[in-house]
């Protein structure tokens, strides 16, 4: 009976050992910390007038370009629009 006891404390500390390094499980998704701080009901996508590509404002950067704010996905395409401005 003592054998079994100590077979399921074990057990549980084994479990709650992995649940403390992988607090979504195994199969939880890459990068969850990093989206906690985001709101549940999502965040205004802006689009790259340069190539098009749709990111999350947050992640954007912006430039005023002739009195208007742009939204870039990288410094590269930035640049680039603002030589054919």
């Amino acid at each position: 009976m003592i054998k079994l006891l100590l077979l399921a404390l074990l057990f549980f500390l084994g479990y709650s050992f992995f649940q403390a390094l992988f607090p979504s499980g195994p199969k939880g998704e890459k990068g969850e910390k990093h989206q906690s701080n985001r709101s549940k009901s999502g965040e205004q996508m802006v689009q790259d007038p340069q190539c098009g590509t749709y990111l999350p404002l947050s992640e954007a950067l912006s430039a005023n370009i002739q009195g208007q704010r742009h939204y870039f996905c990288s410094r590269k395409c930035r640049s680039q629009f603002k030589k054919k401005a």
